[in-house]
């Protein structure tokens, strides 16, 4: 594993030592890849609601998915658990377990947590019901006592509790007992990886050993896809749902959603040693930029973008026309945003 880190110590170098996720096409990280070798899709019709009459109805649904295929959660600590934070215990699960934590644990103030999740699924019919009594049709007005009286009612504590974002890290940090920093992110598409880039940077500066660093987030659901159909984001090719995702083709008119999550271990190169843990790779620079051009659009200069692929080849040390010793590009590999919008 070379050094591309400017010969910074063990305890600054970061590494990964285990991954996991849960995605529409599986839930084990073998199984999946292959899937996604083969070109394979999970995009079909909505099933966690009737979405026919949608201009969009189709979705990346994870299926054949129970928490209790992982782990033993018989004293219902992670009952009331939101969807999207389930998936993001059964990723982590299998992380930690590839990791080699889940035998050798190490000091819990020295674990932290840092998840691009986003909100949990809004608790729709309690919601709506109190909606749609608060609404004076003769007035043409919203009366918020009303409102109130019915919510009250009619929503339980947990199921709204669990609609906020930094629940998933709590029931992380709950079940793998991290007791160190502990952040969420809400970068829109850019979160998770923002959050596995700001994750290393606390191990590089002594905040913690280890971080479980990642993502979760499932939209959907009747307001997540309505709210995109209404920003005219997403794909309407209802005749052909699988293959809508086409990021790169002329024909494309907007994206497809999915839900799921992914978690990596990271580590100090210090700490992994000390465990001997099986190293996967290395984090070896990371960048973060603002364009500050619009909320929706990017620069049409690119500037956002380029910069922040700079910055991560600068705390590299890499330059793009860099060779290996085998005579191969040490950038190899961009991975791209593709939203299939225009």
């Amino acid at each position: 594993m070379p050094n591309t880190t400017n010969n910074l110590s063990d305890e600054q170098r970061v590494v990964v030592t285990g991954a996991g996720w849960v995605t529409p096409l599986g839930h084990d990280i073998d199984s999946v890849w292959t899937r996604l070798l083969n070109a394979e899709s999970a995009v079909a019709p909505i099933t966690h609601f009737d979405a026919s009459t949608f201009a969009t109805n189709f979705a990346a649904e994870v299926s054949d998915f129970n928490l209790s295929d992982f782990f033993d959660d018989s004293n219902g600590t992670h009952d009331t658990a939101g969807r999207s934070t389930q998936f993001a215990l059964a990723a982590c699960h299998n992380a930690f377990k590839q990791s080699g934590l889940d035998t050798n644990p190490i000091d819990p103030t020295r674990i932290g947590v840092y998840l691009g999740a986003g909100e949990g699924v809004l608790d729709y019919e309690p919601y709506m019901a109190a909606n749609i009594a608060a609404w004076d049709h003769d007035a043409r007005a919203f009366n918020p006592k009303t409102w109130a009286d019915v919510a009250y009612q009619g929503m339980t504590p947990a199921p709204e509790l669990e609609q906020e974002p930094q629940l998933t890290a709590l029931h992380l940090a709950k079940r793998f007992n991290a007791q160190g920093p502990n952040l969420n992110c809400m970068t829109a598409c850019a979160a998770s990886t923002q959050a596995i880039g700001e994750a290393a940077e606390l191990i590089r500066q002594g905040d913690a050993d280890i971080m479980i660093a990642g993502g979760a987030h499932s939209m959907i659901h009747t307001l997540g896809i309505t709210g995109f159909i209404r920003l005219t984001a997403m794909s309407t090719r209802r005749d052909d749902p699988s293959t809508a995702s086409r990021p790169f083709d002329v024909s494309r008119n907007g994206f497809v959603m999915g839900e799921g999550a992914g978690i990596v271990i990271l580590e100090s190169l210090a700490s992994a040693k000390a465990r001997g843990a099986n190293i996967l790779a290395e984090v070896s620079g990371f960048g973060s930029t603002a364009d500050a051009y619009r909320i929706t659009d990017i620069h049409p200069d690119g500037q956002g973008g380029a910069g922040a692929m700079q910055m991560a080849l600068d705390q590299a040390g890499i330059n793009p026309a860099d060779l290996d010793d085998n005579g191969r590009p040490l950038v190899h590999w961009i991975n791209a945003h593709g939203t299939s919008t225009q």
